[in-house]
């Protein structure tokens, strides 16, 4: 079998984090099977159209390194491949069902179906169509739909069921007598999705359809139009939800959900792959760390979980730091050189790449912690935070007095640095931390810095005394409970 899947999302937002892993899903099995990968744009809803929508998709997955092989932009033998663009399509094969008696014009304007609606819950049953149209000889049907307003309904039968071998739920049935007639074509001329997925799928000669559990319920409308047409269902695997903390449906309430979202924060794309791969996938070992051509190796629709896998932002960053020490400091410097501001000096900021690499979640904490080397003037610990526990202010002052006297030494290497550091403190009768705590406060203003030798290196003597002495002002100059 030659293997063509398809990514068909809906215009409507941008790009969902969820859609992403469907996408890769879908991915990993045209590659795996030398296949071919569709992206295909379903814009039957119109009301809930987006323009913007379809630029998401691109870059969001352009982004994360999925590529496709025919599209809306790339064309291929079985376009257009956007789903307005193929009304002619859907109405000409609409008219067939009816033309052989398996679908049929419904005149009931929507008061009367609320009116329907309205008496069948008064009596507690399940809200459907009555069926109302289905009885209207052909005939006269064909004549008042030439001038009367209407929709095509599917004739479902009544009695009997229907059932799916699905690749991850197994073997799932439906009663027929549980689906109404369901609308193939609407009053204005666009299909809905239970027609268009069926047609655009039959046409494109999609081999496997890789879709969120959510259209799960409506597989059975599905197959009851395969049936109608006479044509084979492809086979069908439905993907575990990606769930939120609460067990819900990952949602924005939950948090970024937006592949734009994560660019911005600075997660790395091959990071959030690794991870959305592992959300409702195990390749049965230990091992975790992937790239896409790992991936592409291991991954089996057979070792995909029924269970929704939930969101566990935690376990995001785990792996966007795994990934940020996999790469060479080259690449890194690239990546985070477009989180800093376009003024600082590149060369020093890439002096700062191997020494922050260890301590890095996400490409957009660089800037935070390398921002002390180009703002001399947003340097101002407060007095209370430059004196550590236990100590008094003139205490620390005498401390940085020794620390400034180490800065000093002709030797300017780390070697020196550190080994009169820790020689001032063991005088001083105070641990090491304690000292280089209260140093890396007043050179750099943070708590969490590349380590503080290094940063005392890169930032050059005259500008680490210079700080250091401020800082003495500063607890000279604080409040008498510091002083």
């Amino acid at each position: 079998m030659t293997v063509r899947v398809r990514f068909a999302p809906s215009p409507t937002g941008s790009l969902h984090i969820g859609s992403v892993r469907t996408t890769l899903y879908n991915y990993l099995f045209a590659r795996q099977s030398k296949g071919t990968l569709i992206l295909r744009i379903e814009d039957t809803d119109q009301e809930r159209f987006v323009p913007e929508a379809l630029d998401s998709i691109y870059d969001g997955l352009g982004w994360v390194g999925i590529t496709w092989d025919e599209g809306p932009r790339e064309g291929g033998p079985h376009g257009p491949y956007v789903q307005s663009e193929r009304l002619s399509l859907y109405q000409e094969r609409a008219r067939a069902l009816v033309s052989q008696g398996d679908a049929y014009p419904c005149f009931c304007s929507k008061e009367r179906l609320a009116s329907v609606r309205t008496q069948q819950q008064t009596r507690g049953e399940v809200t459907r169509y009555d069926r109302n149209c289905r009885t209207i000889e052909p005939a006269r049907a064909a004549a008042r739909a030439a001038s009367e307003p209407h929709v095509i309904r599917l004739k479902v039968p009544e009695d009997g069921t229907i059932a799916l071998d699905d690749l991850v739920y197994g073997h799932v049935e439906w009663p027929l007598r549980a689906i109404e007639d369901q609308v193939l074509l609407k009053s204005d001329g666009f299909p809905t999705y239970q027609l268009a997925v069926v047609v655009d799928d039959h046409r494109m000669r999609i081999s496997h359809v890789f879709r969120g559990e959510d259209w799960l319920p409506s597989t059975p409308k599905h197959l009851l139009v395969y049936r109608a047409f006479g044509w084979e269902a492809p086979p069908h695997a439905h993907l575990p939800n990606v769930l939120g903390p609460d067990g819900k449906k990952l949602s924005k309430r939950h948090g970024a959900t937006r592949v734009e979202e994560f660019r911005a924060q600075g997660y790395l794309p091959e990071a959030l792959l690794n991870y959305l791969a592992l959300i409702g996938w195990s390749p049965g070992t230990e091992e975790e760390v992937f790239d896409v051509a790992r991936m592409i190796e291991l991954w089996r629709i057979e070792q995909v979980h029924k269970a929704g896998g939930k969101w566990d932002r935690e376990r995001l960053d785990h792996f966007n730091g795994l990934h940020i020490r996999a790469l060479g400091p080259d690449a890194l410097f690239e990546r985070l050189a477009a989180f800093a501001p376009a003024h600082w000096d590149r060369a020093l900021l890439r002096r700062t790449v191997p020494l922050v690499q260890e301590r890095l979640r996400t490409l957009a904490e660089f800037p935070d912690l390398v921002s002390f080397l180009f703002d001399d003037a947003g340097v101002k610990p407060a007095a209370a935070q430059l004196v550590p526990k236990k100590r008094e202010a003139a205490e620390t002052v005498e401390a940085l007095a020794q620390a400034a006297v180490v800065t000093r030494f002709a030797d300017w290497s780390a070697a020196a640095l550190e080994g009169g550091l820790r020689g001032a403190a063991d005088e001083l009768g105070w641990k090491a931390g304690d000292l280089f705590m209260a140093l890396r406060l007043a050179v750099t203003g943070k708590t969490v810095t590349p380590p503080i030798i290094d940063s005392i290196l890169l930032l050059g003597r005259e500008r680490a005394l210079a700080r250091i002495e401020r800082a003495q002002e500063a607890l000279q100059e604080g409040p008498p409970s510091i002083r």
